[in-house]
């Protein structure tokens, strides 16, 4: 069997450059509807899956669970909740449907067993490895942007303003994976700091994603107060030589960013739809399809008449806000244990990294909450816990 760090950087490299869309114009229907339903399930999950079943076998779960550590309890609670939703999903829906759960909840659960396996020097190139991919689909965001063509041949007719797609092939899902990501990754590559995150908010701009940019740098400017305090009352130890460096790189890198930003009019949709548009407002309107649940379709989902009828009721045909999405699609029965997934593995994996975890993870939520990424098949979840996981890993082999 390949070495786990060689099975870990696959999958994370196919989820990169494996998006949906990608694999749409690849010819296998991943996204959209009819086709084979073995095809709706990404590659890298079918990849964890066969895997974990070959460790499993091979040293049962009783053994694969130590590597958990005091992670093993919150993850087997939240491998059980996740199996009643695929349960549930089967029993109401079919098998339709059931590659979201798979895809987005499940293997990222599973995913944790093959990082626990990992030593120091993997975890922390597994960790520049993200970083890196994250500024590289960032950069191809940009050049799409400046160009007006997409790597990716898909059209968004729901966007007036061009946005780009970048690798992740969802200008909105990209969104939430650089926000979510950014605040701890920045710092994992060779490219200093502030080039990194000049390149960064340029992207987010290319995608678009108003709230997302606007929860990002709040968060920043957060995270940023206790070292700005330090600086002003404590000082910092730094070469002279450093200091000139880090200047210099700060003044070029603000002249790039503002020409960027003038000359490609990469700014053009944020500064003209700052007002309560039909975009945003339909972040507001989708609380009204709660109005219309009863008490039945409160516990076990929206019935099929109801979830047909979305664009008649908000104007348009998605529902921009995970948590009312699954109440809608799964009632209260479903969402109570989804969302207890995440607080339960957030919640474990943020007190252990601690720092600026407290920033990151936050953001992330709160992005999601803004769109629809956390609905569809997306590797978001399996990205922010990977990098969670892989830093507490770290930080525990130091102690």
């Amino acid at each position: 069997m390949p070495r786990p760090y060689f099975i870990c950087s696959s999958v994370i490299i196919l989820a990169f450059f494996l998006g949906g869309y990608m694999l749409e114009g690849m010819g296998i229907q991943y996204v959209s509807e009819g086709g084979t339903p073995l095809f709706k399930i990404h590659i890298y999950s079918y990849i964890i899956l066969l895997t974990i079943g070959l460790f499993t076998l091979k040293e049962g779960v009783k053994e694969q669970l130590l590597h958990l550590d005091t992670l093993a309890k919150p993850w087997l609670f939240s491998v059980i909740m996740v199996s009643f939703v695929i349960l549930y999903g089967l029993f109401r829906y079919g098998t339709s449907g059931m590659a979201y759960i798979i895809d987005t909840f499940l293997t990222p659960l599973l995913f944790l067993l093959l990082l626990s396996r990992l030593n120091t020097d993997e975890c922390q190139r597994l960790l520049s490895l993200i970083a890196g991919l994250l500024l590289l689909n960032s950069i191809f965001a940009i050049i799409e942007f400046v160009s007006g063509t997409r790597i990716v041949s898909v059209e968004f007719s729901s966007f007036s303003y061009f946005r780009s797609s970048a690798l992740l092939t969802h200008p909105l899902n990209n969104a939430l994976i650089t926000a979510g990501l950014t605040l701890l990754v920045f710092n994992k590559t060779r490219i200093p700091n502030i080039i990194y995150l000049s390149i960064i908010l340029l992207a987010m701009f290319a995608f678009g994603g108003r709230a997302a940019i606007g929860i990002l740098l709040l968060f920043s400017a957060i995270a940023c107060i206790p070292y700005v305090f330090r600086f002003f009352t404590h000082g910092i130890e730094i070469s002279k030589q450093r200091f000139a460096i880090m200047l210099c790189l700060f003044y070029f890198a603000i002249i790039a960013m503002g020409f960027v930003l003038i000359e490609s009019g990469i700014t053009e949709r944020i500064m003209s739809k700052l007002h309560l548009d039909e975009s945003a407002s339909a972040r507001f309107d989708v609380f009204y399809l709660l109005e219309q649940l009863s008490l039945i379709e409160w516990l076990f989902g929206a019935s099929a008449n109801l979830q047909s009828a979305i664009e008649l009721y908000i104007g348009i045909s998605v529902i921009e806000n995970f948590i009312i999405a699954w109440i809608f699609s799964f009632g209260l029965i479903c969402t109570i244990p989804l969302l207890l997934v995440l607080i339960t593995m957030f919640g474990s994996l943020t007190r252990k990294v601690g720092g600026l975890a407290f920033m990151a993870v936050p953001v992330f939520f709160f992005v999601s909450i803004t769109n629809n990424s956390l609905t569809t098949k997306t590797p978001a979840l399996l990205f922010m816990i990977t990098v969670l996981f892989v830093i507490n890993q770290l930080k525990k082999n130091k102690q």
